[in-house]
């Protein structure tokens, strides 16, 4: 029986997911059964007429926190107990958390179910941390309003590693990041527009040199626009050669 993962997200506003659910990749890959995503309305599991999740911190300032009791009540509804099942895992997004990267998206992709909890406010009570064994992970170094829109950066990155989503699944494996090098320059059709042209080892149809071409290009791209990602590329000769090169031609640039 073939594996189909299944992704939950808990949310205070269901609705900010219905599109994403519905269009593009992600929708496709659910309505051809690869994945299920479901989602969790928090304020469900509050017990209040008013449906109450957050509550003022202890020690004062300000900001709210989620509070433990709808939290709790929502994730034992779903069956999870620490520590979480092997193939099973609890994350919370969260400006706090360690960084989300595409090696977290290959460790999450294998998974047989991915539970998110969009953080809001403060963050959540310290305590569900704790009884649940969650992990806290963060798209970037800002801060939001909400969790929901980390939690669809999540998902996207995710379903489309799993096989049967894209297409063409070494569009995946080319994918920038996953060599710790951006993608390189990508052209289509017309071969020349407003006077520029396709460079020419594109279009020669020599493989070896397309592929030489790419590469160079990508780690041009890598060392112009994101230079510490070199430190953890896998480099040859050649790479190293090329980076000295560029390295040299920058320096020329700053001197003139």
């Amino acid at each position: 029986m073939t594996r189909r993962m299944r992704i939950e997200i808990v949310t205070l506003f269901p609705g900010y997911f219905d599109s994403i659910v519905k269009q593009s990749i992600v929708g496709k890959g659910i309505e051809n059964r690869l994945f299920d995503i479901r989602i969790i309305d928090l304020r469900d599991f509050a017990t209040d007429r008013h449906r109450t999740t957050d509550d003022t911190p202890y020690g004062g300032g300000g900001g709210m926190v989620l509070k433990a009791e709808p939290m709790f009540s929502c994730l034992k509804s779903l069956g999870f107990e620490k520590p979480s099942r092997e193939g099973e895992r609890i994350v919370l997004t969260s400006a706090a958390g360690g960084a989300f990267t595409q090696e977290k998206a290959v460790e999450f992709s294998l998974l047989d179910r991915l539970t998110i909890i969009c953080g809001h406010y403060l963050g959540v009570d310290e305590r569900i941390l704790s009884l649940f064994g969650i992990e806290e992970v963060s798209i970037g170094d800002y801060v939001m309003t909400g969790g929901e829109a980390a939690a669809a950066v999540m998902i996207d990155a995710v379903t489309r590693l799993i096989p049967g989503v894209l297409g063409n699944f070494e569009s995946a494996l080319a994918d920038s990041h996953v060599e710790k090098l951006l993608g390189a320059p990508v052209y289509t059709k017309p071969e020349e527009f407003m006077g520029l042209k396709v460079p020419g080892p594109l279009l020669s149809g020599n493989h070896r040199l397309i592929e030489q071409f790419r590469r160079r290009e990508s780690i041009r791209k890598t060392f112009l626009n994101r230079p510490e990602l070199l430190d953890e590329a896998e480099l040859d000769k050649d790479d190293l050669d090329f980076i000295n090169e560029l390295k040299k031609e920058n320096a020329e640039r700053a001197d003139r």
